[in-house]
């Protein structure tokens, strides 16, 4: 199971890549796998929509080896959100429905009447009979009063009208948040990357610039200069040269980085080696580093990892690297002694562009800040 779960983590970056992976362990046919398989898509589809197809064409069968709670209440969720994509889903749940009473599991039971509700919508001449069946079962037989107060809140939902059975239940089926990461490949990523991790997908841009407008900005980072890469530990004052490149700006120019450009191990250790450190800054951490989350945060602005270090290790270490649309790379190191100290940020640039510096800055602070957010 820890494998299915590890590699849904690793999915919701490498999205084609790992479904088909996970869709291959389905052959295995042992419960334990396709649990966690199953449970892995649920959050995929929920956090990257596109696979969504490939998803569906993988559930056939599942059914069939599916025993503990977690596992069925993620594919019955599937089912119900996505079966208008999978021909044989009320068939699937008609099985559910015709073990309801043997079923152990009340989870189960309410994650059934969402799901059919759900389906019903979509698909209701297949469903209307063993809906009306699910209801009776838990209105009139259920003993969990969990499950029988869900019964009749459905019943008198449908009462209602379809149309409000519509809005109650058809919710988003992926992250709201997510659209602002849609279709931003050929922008600029400081014209976007100023928004993640932020409440914009939900309040809109103009009303959360009117709710942040009062808000002062306070800068977390420290910088000190690289003028020097031998004598970076000692020296801590900053120059004005490196003031100018690291300030913060509303606008911070036009850069674009590649998201398919990827250097290897060894091209990354030649080209660092030969390069001289063009800024050094501290961030204070003080908290577990958590290498996935970083690296995550990183690929969605298309800062790619070479190398990284794994959780608990001291000093922990990693390596990154990113191209702009007019070839110059940014390599960036990040140092953490101890968990309890700050993390030093040191970047290498191909060519010396203290605009593309500066903007390249602005784009890694966003990601860093994101991920201090989510661990603060």
């Amino acid at each position: 199971m820890f494998f299915g779960v590890s590699a849904g983590n690793i999915a919701r970056t490498y999205t084609e890549q790992c479904v088909g992976i996970l869709t291959e362990l389905l052959g295995f046919q042992q419960e334990h796998i396709t649990s966690a398989v199953v449970q892995a898509f649920r959050d995929l589809v929920w956090l990257c929509p596109q696979c969504t197809d490939a998803v569906c064409q993988a559930l056939p069968s599942c059914e069939d080896t599916i025993q503990d709670s977690e596992g069925k209440q993620a594919l019955i969720w599937l089912l119900g959100a996505h079966g208008d994509k999978v021909p044989n889903a009320p068939y699937v749940l008609e099985d559910f429905v015709e073990n309801v009473k043997s079923e152990v599991f009340p989870a189960v039971k309410m994650e059934l009447l969402t799901a059919l509700v759900r389906l019903f919508l979509s698909r209701p001449a297949e469903c209307q009979d063993m809906l009306g069946r699910l209801l009776y079962h838990c209105i009139e037989e259920e003993k969990d009063m969990a499950v029988r107060d869900r019964g009749l809140f459905y019943y008198r939902l449908l009462q209602s009208g379809v149309e409000e059975v519509k809005r109650v239940l058809c919710s988003p089926k992926s992250d709201p948040s997510l659209g602002l990461l849609e279709d931003q490949t050929e922008q600029p990523v400081n014209t976007w990357a100023s928004e993640f991790n932020s409440l914009v997908p939900v309040y809109g841009r103009a009303h959360w610039a009117l709710v942040t407008a009062q808000q002062p900005v306070e800068s977390c980072y420290a910088f000190s200069p690289c003028t020097d890469s031998g004598n970076r530990g000692t020296e801590s004052l900053i120059s004005e040269g490196n003031k100018e490149v690291l300030k913060v700006h509303p606008d911070t120019g036009n850069l674009t980085l590649i998201p398919d450009v990827y250097l290897t191990a060894e091209q990354f250790e030649k080209t660092w080696l030969s390069l001289d450190i063009s800024c050094q800054h501290s961030v204070p951490w003080g908290r577990t580093v958590h290498p996935d989350t970083i690296q995550t945060a990183f690929h969605v602005v298309h800062i790619h990892t070479i190398a990284m270090s794994k959780a608990g290790v001291q000093p922990w270490k990693a390596y990154f690297s990113a191209q702009d649309d007019t070839g110059c790379l940014f390599l960036t190191e990040l140092l953490l002694e101890t968990e309890d100290s700050e993390m030093q940020v040191s970047v290498k640039q191909s060519e010396a562009k203290p605009e593309a510096l500066q903007a390249f800055m602005s784009v890694f602070r966003t990601a860093m800040g994101a991920v201090a957010g989510l661990r603060s």
